[in-house]
Order: structure tokens, then sequence, then C-alpha cells
């Protein structure tokens, strides 16, 4: 049990069905927005990438629990594919923020007209907003959990390189994702195809200076929002520890 602890649950499972309740709010709103012509909602499948987006909060459980192993064998062996596929499932979850872009392509604007006065484009908008902010958390909360775990066995400063590291391969990650329309069963499923035709993608000058300009502020978003969590989880853990040591 004391081993839980230092993982830091029971807090973490409270956190995690808070997410949960947010994430079933938010799909109320996904399914229940409608474009002013009525029809089928156009956000449906925000619910498949609602679910992309807890793969890695899942996979980081996975990972605390091989953590708890006596065996360093059977340790090394779970954790490394395991992370792996934590880490090819991780920018599913700040994806989500790129969904953003949908309001502006589906909601009919009229040229000429203050779109904005208009509450249900707010609804439209706040509705990907929202989902979005959850992909940031989930994000956020599972390189936490991971970071966690790398930082107990290697050090502090292996923990932020890791950290950082991936955060930059996710914003690459999310880029792929969205431009060239890779997803993680593809690089799961055909790694030598994925690879050869990134590679002849950025072959062109033109589709690198691209890539930079957009995934420097997915990592700038995602670094934000991750030392914001992190740096608010030291200073409760401080603050703890010093009520403990008080009484």
């Amino acid at each position: 049990m004391q081993r839980w602890k230092n993982l830091g649950y029971p807090d973490k499972w409270i956190l995690y069905v808070i997410l949960f309740i947010f994430t079933m709010i938010g799909m109320k709103y996904v399914i229940s927005t409608r474009l002013p012509e009525g029809g089928r909602p156009p956000y449906l499948f925000l619910i498949w990438n609602a679910f992309l987006a807890w793969i890695p909060l899942g996979l980081a459980v996975l990972l605390d629990l091989i953590s708890l192993l006596t065996s360093r064998t059977a340790k090394l062996a779970l954790s490394v594919p395991a992370g792996l596929l934590w880490l090819f499932f991780y920018p599913n979850a700040a994806y989500l923020i790129t969904d953003l872009l949908h309001p502006f392509n589906r909601y009919p604007i009229a040229a000429g007209t203050r779109f904005w006065e208009d509450i249900s484009f707010w609804d439209h908008l706040f509705t990907l907003l929202f989902t979005g902010l959850l992909g940031l958390a989930l994000a956020s909360v599972s390189l936490a959990s991971v970071h966690q775990l790398v930082r107990k066995a290697a050090g502090r400063l292996v923990g932020w390189a890791f950290a950082v590291t991936v955060l930059l391969l996710s914003s690459f990650g999310i880029y792929l994702g969205r431009f060239i329309r890779w997803n993680s069963w593809d690089l799961l499923r055909h790694p030598g195809f994925v690879l050869r035709e990134t590679a002849a993608y950025f072959t062109d000058a033109a589709n690198v200076e691209h890539a930079l300009a957009f995934c420097k502020w997915i990592f700038l978003i995602t670094l934000f929002c991750y030392v914001v969590l992190y740096g608010y989880g030291r200073v409760h853990c401080l603050s703890e520890r010093t009520q403990g040591e008080g009484t």
C-alpha cells in the first residue's frame, strides 16, 4: 500500500475520475451541438479522438503497475514495450487542440457579417475549445505520471530531459497527424511505409519550414501547460510535507 502512495495514489484515481466526468460533459456537448440548419452533429469524430486521448493515461497507469513489480527483469521486459506504446499514442491527447479549426471550417459564416455575435457560433467554438483543454489536461497528467517514474529511476535532470524530449516529439507527431494525416495506428501497422513517406515529405524545404512554424506553438502550449501542472504539484507536495512536519 505504501508503494502505491509513493506513486501518488489514491489522489491520482480521484484526478482521473474528475477528468472522466469532464470528458463525459464535453462529449455531451459534442453530441448536442448542431449547425444552424440542423442535421447530424458535425463533431462526432471528437468522440473517437477523445477515446484516443485517454489511451496515454491508461498506459501511464499500466506503467505504474509495472513499476511495482519486484523482478527487475520482468519490470524491464514489460516497461520498454509499454513505454513505447505510451510514446506512440501520447500525441493523440494534445492533438485535440488542433480540432479548434473545425468551427471555422464547418460553421456557416457569411462574408461581411458579425458572426461572433451569434451565440450558436460560440457554442461551436467553446465545444471544441473545451475538448482541446481536456486533451491538454490528459496529456499533462499522463506525462507527469511517466516523468515521475523516470525521475525516480534516473534522477531529476534525466527526468526533465525526458519530459522536454517527449513534448518535442509529440509536437512533431501532432504535425504529422494534422497535416500528413498519419496516426498512431499507421506507425504501428506500417512503420516502414510511414517513415519513407515522411522522409520524402521533408525533402521539401518549404515543408520543413511549415512544420517548424507549427511545432513551435504546439511545443510552447504543451510545455506551458505541463510546467504549470508540475509546478502546482510540487508546491502542493511541499505544503503537505510542511504541514506534516508541523504536526
